[in-house]
């Protein structure tokens, strides 16, 4: 049809796009990008590695900071084909490679990342030096939900579930005579889930949907057809462990569903929300011996996460006004927490006030004049400075700056909090004055791609505004 309609057009091949169209796409939204970042007071990454249907290994790197209007932007940096063994050295190489490359650090500031927990990134982000690593609460929770599905009891209850969900999913008589007795039991026509092993919520799922349709199931599994299939349902006993573990459990699925539907998740939720899960593990009086096994294999596995850097985490809980009164800790722990602010906040402006006074001071030598016409370029400022950092002057009146920090973070502690569904990021900014994709590009059709295009793509899905 294009021959005819218009026989000089040419179809722009595969080359055209992978070789131009690409690469001039990728230079543009790059500028923007690192015009962005350069605005940046202080810089967060996370980092994760994943597997392409070519089998190839890749590490995402990206980059978050808040905005001068205060909004969390973030740009994927780089995604980087890794052919070497993801030992921590060469985790570490590729991390510090990037930081250089896009300029991410700052002075006075250093580079938090969050990752998954695994040992080989944990020890990258030491020799790297970035720190506070931080573990992913989604993966933390994943580990210790684990810990519980492994328990032998439990094990067994989710394997006879699984046998019974793989039958009707390959037997296409068993789905049919199931979704009969469904209608025929005015139950709700959904398929069985069946459970992916890395993720425990679809265990979760499995059981959940199992237990909602199991009179169906009993009902299919009893017709004629199917009685010599020896699928055995699920005995009294086991039913009531399924219905007391899935109560147990209930907590950490809201929890990754909150954290997975979350549009801006911070480090100030971890911290309350471990909280939150410890509390609801507690042993209680006549809790089956099953439910006191799972309690305490997630108390176990969850009570020291975070030890390394909990120090950061609770003065970002702190710092965030829908948990500032941090409920989830005991007296002596908040006062600890807020004279660190205090001490910090002040040894930052101190800090603040001493190179603005160097730099005023170069300047008059420069120029030969105390008062230079030009201004010297204005000094970044740290995220907590630029936070506080209007407020706390040296010396106001009769007040040094340790007294006016102290009264301050004094009236921010005694404004009432926020509800936990509000943005903390706007009621910074509104009270600011007051204290001065990369499983949807590397699919079975575009598996062949090269790593360069990988990262390219994933830059522009990500950075590149339409």
């Amino acid at each position: 049809m294009l021959k005819v309609i218009e026989p000089r057009y040419e179809v722009p091949s595969r080359p055209h796009f992978s070789q131009k169209v690409i690469p001039e796409l990728y230079e543009q939204a790059e500028s923007t990008v690192i015009e962005d970042l350069s605005k940046a007071c202080a810089i967060a990454l996370t980092t994760d590695g994943w597997t392409s249907r070519a089998n190839e290994s890749y590490i995402t790197v990206t980059a978050h900071h808040i905005t001068p209007d205060w909004k969390i932007a973030s740009h994927a940096l780089q995604t980087r084909v890794m052919y070497e063994q993801h030992t921590s050295a060469n985790l570490a190489q590729g991390l510090n490679e990037t930081t250089l490359e896009w300029k991410l650090q700052r002075p006075g500031t250093t580079i938090a990342v969050t990752t998954d927990n695994a040992r080989n990134i944990v020890n990258a982000m030491i020799e790297a030096g970035m720190s506070p690593q931080i573990g992913c609460f989604a993966h933390t929770i994943n580990l210790a939900s684990q810990k519980a599905t492994g328990l032998n009891q439990i094990a067994r209850l989710l394997g006879k579930v699984r046998r019974i969900v793989s039958f009707f999913h390959r037997s296409p008589t068993a789905a049919h005579i199931l979704e009969r007795k469904q209608e025929m039991l005015s139950l709700a026509k959904h398929h069985l889930i069946q459970d992916v092993a890395t993720r425990w919520n679809s265990s979760y799922d499995m059981l959940e949907r199992y237990l909602e349709q199991q009179a169906a199931v009993y009902a299919a599994l009893t017709e004629q057809a199917l009685k010599k299939k020896y699928i055995s349902t699920l005995s009294d006993q086991a039913v009531k462990m399924a219905e007391e573990v899935l109560v147990v459990l209930k907590p950490l699925k809201t929890l990754t569903t909150l954290i997975s539907t979350e549009a801006t998740p911070s480090a100030s939720m971890i911290m309350p929300l471990k909280a939150t899960v410890l509390h609801s593990m507690e042993p209680k009086d006549g809790d089956s011996a099953t439910v006191t096994q799972v309690k305490a294999a997630i108390r176990e596995n969850l009570e020291d996460r975070y030890s390394l850097c909990q120090d950061f985490l609770h003065k970002c809980t702190a710092l965030d006004p829908r948990f500032k009164p941090l409920p989830h800790v005991d007296d002596a722990c908040r006062d600890r927490i807020y004279n660190s602010l205090i001490t910090e906040i002040v040894a930052m402006e101190e800090e603040h006030q001493k190179t603005k006074g160097t730099a005023a001071a170069a300047s008059s030598s420069h120029t030969g004049h105390p008062e230079a016409s030009e201004s010297p370029p204005p000094i970044k400022r740290s995220a907590m400075a630029e936070m506080f950092g209007e407020l706390f002057q040296t010396q106001v009146g009769d007040k040094d700056t340790l007294q006016l920090v102290k009264e301050e973070v004094a009236a921010y502690k005694a404004v009432n909090s926020i509800s936990v569904d509000s943005d903390p990021l706007l009621w910074w900014k509104t009270n600011e004055s007051a204290y001065s994709t990369a499983g949807d590009i590397v699919t079975a059709s575009r598996s062949a791609l090269t790593a360069e295009n990988v990262d390219k793509l994933i830059f522009l899905a990500k950075n590149m505004k339409i």
